[in-house]
């Protein structure tokens, strides 16, 4: 099993430093450039949520990464130092008509990472939310 763990405070510009991360370690694992954009955009909005939403941009609090190669699977969590959620909807999706007419314009960043990824999961405390993210390495079609 190879590792790879990042701790960046809470600010948009080392989103960044996460992304790059991620398409290093996408390659590493023999992703297509493809599937290391798909990697790229759901690490970006999971921290920019774990930013915004469970640190509430507050500088003092970090946001860990940790990418673990393991076989086949690629798994990467993605930690915040809030208060944690109430309640998580893994089947509320943002994007259906009723919800914009209704302007419910979060929970957009969440669908988008579960289109992007293989499997993913949310757990929540007081003490942060963690979220997991997984993606496995896929025979190439020819």
């Amino acid at each position: 099993m190879h590792r790879v763990e990042l701790n960046i405070p809470s600010q948009p510009i080392f989103e960044r430093v996460v992304r790059a991360s991620a398409a290093e370690v996408g390659a590493a694992f023999g992703f297509s450039d493809e599937r290391v954009e798909d990697l790229k955009l759901a690490i970006s909005e999971a921290v920019n949520n774990a930013i915004d939403h469970g640190n509430r941009g507050e500088i003092s609090k970090l946001v860990a990464v940790v990418f673990e190669i393991d076989g086949d699977k690629l798994e990467i969590r993605i930690s915040d130092q809030g208060q944690g959620l109430e309640q998580f909807n893994p089947t509320r999706h943002v994007v259906d008509e009723q919800n914009l007419e209704q302007g419910q314009l979060r929970g957009f960043g969440m669908y988008l990472i579960s289109e992007l990824v293989d499997d993913y999961e949310v757990t929540s405390s007081q003490k942060g939310t963690v979220l997991t993210l997984r993606l496995y390495r896929r025979e190439t079609q020819p």
